[in-house]
């Protein structure tokens, strides 16, 4: 067996994950669309956005000096919502002097954003990768 087909039998094996992450994420970007199309009641008018690791890709390892690469989904996100008529807020744990060098970057890369904050706006929704689903009004 030559050595590129060995690697490749090996990245095969190793494939399975990664298709196993794309469906994933295909099947959690239909949830996304389905929400927002669907379910997501329009009460105050705002969806807010978190920026690391949803808008960006984000490397902890990077701390928050670094702006990382621009996620296509995070990006997709950002005009979906526009679409359905939302303002669309992104938050986020840096300094507010980095705001507007984030909104800038942002526009810069195609994202369709109003506002860039770290304090929590009030929301119709709000999208973040260390979220956690909690009913209202839960027992």
């Amino acid at each position: 067996m030559s050595r590129n087909a060995a690697k490749n039998s090996m990245s095969s094996e190793r494939g399975k994950p990664a298709d196993s992450a794309k469906l994933n994420s295909l099947l959690n970007w239909q949830s996304v669309t389905r929400f927002v199309e669907t379910v997501m009641r329009f009460e105050v008018g705002v969806a807010c956005v978190d920026l690391d690791s949803v808008l960006l890709h984000h490397n902890p390892e990077d701390g928050i000096s670094r702006l990382g690469h621009p996620l296509p989904l995070g990006r997709d996100l950002t005009h979906l919502l526009r679409r359905h008529g939302f303002k669309v807020v992104v938050l986020t744990s840096r300094p507010a002097d980095q705001h507007r060098l984030i909104y800038d970057f942002l526009l810069r890369h195609d994202f369709a954003v109003d506002d860039v904050t770290n304090v929590k706006p009030p929301a119709d929704a709000y999208f973040d990768d260390k979220g956690f689903r909690i009913p209202k009004n839960w027992l």
